[in-house]
């Protein structure tokens, strides 16, 4: 367990050492509570599901301490609004407060096993379970109904989840009800702020996020007809764009993790395999583990009230020391499972891997195999809030209204995976080792092909100021080595750099660069959108938008962003240029063996508007493969013909905007120092 408590003389008061908050006193008839068996059943569920497998603190982190922690949360928010509300002469009943507290440490009560993926095997949300909890033949009912009796009862459950409750008998005017409900459940809830502080402290991971800040911007408005509505100050923005900052590197990295995903299937995956061979095992189960695995949707309340991740593990090892099936026995070694396990990348899918498998294996059907892992997980970032608001004097804002660079309503977070292994093919295919070994070779190759980073359309390179090199004599030695000259192209280029720092962009890993460019006469926009098409990946999509312009307006740019879902705000990237590049620019198309490459030769003037028109200059070469496969090999030749005749010529990976960027700030440092040495001494 992460905490400790302990019961003072009294026996009503209890004292908690927590890691979050340090210590902590609760009183009754709370102490009471957390006593029960029910709740004291979360202590051996673990929080975070399989996640502590990429993060072994987390195997710490268990339901009770969180329920704990959430209610000590809500309390210092409690006490902070009824001091509030005193400036209005309005105050808070015992039994209002008591009822928000009771919901907020009772809200866990319903988890299963594993928490979250208990949920997805039975299909039965914890919030239902926690109703069932409180509702029914329970320690903790029957305590409950003796301190508030029924009727509170049920308003404590129905803060939880919906339930079927006359809500016409109870009058929320001038009550605080209403405003205690969204308390427990709001974009800023005390749930969520215990459980982000929480996993990342047991994650090994840094939070940012205090929750004495937040509570201490809370207010409330009251109106005319006695109705509340929760605001927050608007000094508090910082605290909250953290909360939902540190929300969605929560999901992305922990509760969306590697381990946990994968090991979710696998977990369903032994119920599945257990209820096909259950007399493959010799050794007694728990009952916990077999119901689960029979018949899930007969589970009874006293039946999910005996089931803690103990039983489970319990069974994993029984099953590892005793099961006759080879395929069961291998699924329930969790870590070797997931040590076994290979991540495809670069926009692999199962069916071209079960293509592949099926060029080694032509016999063989792969269409169920279990050793490919197709995962996609989902959450949504942000839902409109009407229960919490942002105090802006006279106005008061939704959360997305008040970060519209952070947040977008009805956003999700959504991540993509591929994983295989082999040892599970093996197992499924019914081959030993030894049938197994001749193929091992050729998965292999397989995997390291899939997982081959995708090879440059583009060569750059920049000629260093101090070498004499022109476009000639580059050319003349290409010529040399059976490249022949198929067309040639001069024109002149003058593109204006717009950039954004748009912050709901950069969360998720996404860029927007706008240029305008000047050409021929004529101008149009180009605006290029990157956003990596899963969480985490190295290589980005790329959405590029051209479009011809009649005049200066950026209107069919926006209409051209808007049809592609691209919400991002061009006001705050308009109209001032960052930066200018007049470029003098040839092209000169090359053919060898009949495959075309486009030769590039780039004078370029800077001139940098942010650093008082800081000028300066460039010579830049690009050799670009115009789309067929066989361009990519002709790229290697030509960077090997170039690299070793010219040592002047510097690979180069970056763009004409940030090579005029840091071009003009070395030109700035460097005047700067001479104007200083230049000056006499005082």
């Amino acid at each position: 367990m992460a905490f400790v408590y302990e019961l003072k003389d009294d026996g009503k008061a209890m004292l908690v050492q927590d890691p979050i908050y340090g210590e902590i006193e609760i009183s009754w008839p709370f102490t009471e509570i957390i006593l029960t068996k029910e709740m004291q059943r979360l202590g051996d569920i673990t929080q975070n599901g399989f996640s502590y497998y990429d993060y072994p603190g987390l195997i710490n982190n268990e339901r009770l301490s969180h329920s704990v922690g959430a209610f000590y949360v809500m309390s210092q928010i409690i006490e902070h609004l009824e001091k509030e509300l005193k400036r209005y002469d309005i105050f808070i009943s015992k039994d209002e407060k008591d009822m928000a507290l009771c919901s907020m440490l009772l809200h866990d009560i319903g988890h299963g096993p594993f928490s979250h993926t208990f949920e997805k095997i039975t299909e039965y949300s914890h919030e239902k379970r926690t109703t069932d909890i409180l509702l029914g033949d329970t320690e903790v009912n029957h305590l409950l109904t003796s301190i508030y009796g029924e009727t509170k009862l049920k308003r404590i459950a129905s803060y939880i989840a919906e339930i079927d409750e006359d809500k016409g008998k109870e009058d929320t005017k001038g009550s605080f009800t209403k405003l205690l409900k969204s308390l427990i459940s709001h974009q800023l809830d005390a749930d969520r702020l215990d459980y982000l502080v929480r996993d990342s402290y047991h994650a090994g991971l840094l939070s940012a996020i205090s929750h004495k800040n937040l509570i201490q911007s809370l207010g409330i408005s009251v109106n005319n007809n006695q109705e509340y509505e929760l605001l927050v100050d608007r000094k508090g923005l910082t605290t909250i764009e953290t909360v939902l900052i540190e929300r969605f590197q929560r999901y992305r990295d922990v509760y969306f993790s590697r381990a946990s995903e994968i090991l979710e299937q696998v977990l369903l995956e032994i119920l599945n395999r257990y209820k096909e061979v259950p007399k493959s095992v010799d050794e007694k189960l728990p009952e916990a583990f077999k119901m689960v695995a029979m018949k899930p949707e007969d589970i009874s309340l006293e039946d999910f009230l005996g089931m803690t991740d103990k039983q489970f593990m319990e069974a994993f090892e029984t099953i590892k020391r005793s099961s006759t099936d080879h395929l069961l026995k291998y699924l329930a070694d969790m870590p070797k499972v997931l040590s076994d396990f290979e991540d495809l990348e670069n926009g692999s899918n199962s069916e071209v891997l079960k293509q592949r498998l099926k060029r080694i294996f032509p016999d063989r059907d792969f269409s169920d195999t279990l050793s490919i892992l197709s995962i996609h997980s989902k959450t949504r970032l942000y839902k409109q809030e009407e229960s919490l608001r942002i105090n802006f004097g006279n106005v008061h804002k939704d959360l997305s209204e008040a970060t519209p660079h952070l947040i977008r309503t009805e956003e999700y977070l959504e991540k993509d995976e591929l994983a295989f292994n082999p040892e599970l093919l093996r197992i499924e295919l019914g081959m030993t080792d030894k049938e197994f070994e001749p193929y091992r070779e050729e998965i292999r190759n397989m995997i390291n092909e899939l997982n081959k980073k995708p090879e440059e359309f583009e060569l750059k390179y920049i000629i260093d100021e101090n070498q004499c090199i022109t476009q000639e004599n580059i050319l003349e030695i290409l010529l040399e080595n059976g490249f022949n000259v198929v067309k040639t192209k001069s024109k002149e280029n003058d593109d204006e750099y717009y950039d954004t720092k748009d912050l709901s962009l950069i969360t998720r890993g996404g860029s927007l660069r706008i240029r305008k460019l000047t050409q021929d006469g004529g101008q149009r926009y180009k605006a290029t959108y990157k956003m990596p098409t899963t969480v985490g990946e190295v290589y980005s999509s790329r959405e590029e938008i051209e479009i011809e312009l009649d005049s200066n307006s950026i209107d069919e740019l926006k209409e051209k962003m808007g049809e592609k879902n691209i919400d991002v705000d061009l006001g705050e990237i308009l109209p001032r240029p960052l930066l200018n590049a007049v470029t003098q620019r040839r092209d000169i198309v090359l053919e060898k063996n009949g495959v075309q490459v486009c030769f590039s030769f780039d004078n370029t003037r800077y001139i940098n508007h942010v650093m008082q028109n800081e000028q300066a200059e460039d010579t830049m070469i690009e050799i670009e493969a115009l789309g067929n496969v066989g361009d990519r090999v002709m790229l290697n030749e030509i960077n090997n013909i170039l690299q070793s005749k010219f040592t002047g010529l510097k690979p180069n990976k970056q763009s004409k905007y940030e090579r005029g960027v840091i071009k003009t700030r070395e030109k700035a440092i460097k005047r700067q120092k001479q104007k200083e040495q230049e000056e006499p001494e005082l």
